[in-house]
């Protein structure tokens, strides 16, 4: 055999076997991290990537839910509704690998966006379409 074409092959291999075991971790999607706050009293989605038939696990408040990933490697398990809670938790989820998120917290989960037409600014005025009366008194309360 032609020892460039070995060469070759073997370099094929290595990026093949590297990108599959890169692929095999679980991963989550960036708004399911530590320090986030899930809703209270409802059933709360978490979701993510592993390999495809991978085996993953999460266990959360008491809770543990198991799932299997699709041919396409996603995987997505729904915890059952938990009380309020302000004492921090730790979520693990596992596969392949182990993810910790921890400072997790239960309760009202609020989301919230506008247009600029909604901006309202705090600075001198004398009406609410210039701004806030007696600014400074607020900014010094705040």
């Amino acid at each position: 055999m032609n020892r460039n074409l070995l060469k070759n092959l073997m370099a094929t291999a290595l990026i093949l076997f590297v990108s599959v075991s890169t692929f095999a971790e679980v991963k989550l999607p960036h708004i399911i991290g530590n320090n986030m706050v899930i809703q209270a009293n409802k059933p709360v989605a978490i979701w993510g990537q592993a390999a495809a038939g991978e085996e993953v696990t999460v266990r959360f408040a008491n809770q543990v839910k198991k799932t299997t990933t699709d041919h396409s490697g996603l995987w997505r398990v729904v915890l059952d509704p938990i009380k309020t809670s302000s004492k921090p938790a730790t979520m693990t989820i596992s596969g392949a690998n182990t993810i910790k998120l921890d400072n997790i917290l239960v309760g009202e989960v609020w989301v919230c966006s506008g247009q600029s037409n909604m901006e309202f600014p705090l600075a001198k005025g004398l009406s609410w379409r210039t701004g806030v009366n007696d600014w400074e008194k607020e900014v010094s309360q705040a």
